[in-house]
């Protein structure tokens, strides 16, 4: 018999996971818009994917390929 603690800490880790997933996608999908060298995308690729969370997150604070709004 499961005990609804269990269920709750894997319901959080299965939201965690789309969470994370959700990010990662929406970071990729935005990045090929971004107006960045081949090599720079290739970086942010690798950096999105390979640090959980932390990747997608820099993606977003540092927004790379986009123009800096002025005044």
């Amino acid at each position: 018999m499961l005990s609804w603690g269990y269920v709750l800490v894997q319901l959080l880790n299965i939201g965690l996971l789309l969470g994370w997933l959700g990010l990662d996608l929406w970071a990729l999908w935005q990045m090929r818009s971004r107006t960045m060298s081949d090599t720079a995308k290739a970086l942010w690729t690798l950096i999105v994917l390979l640090l959980p969370i932390v990747g997608a997150l820099a993606f977003w604070i540092v927004r790379p390929g986009q123009e800096a709004a002025v005044g």
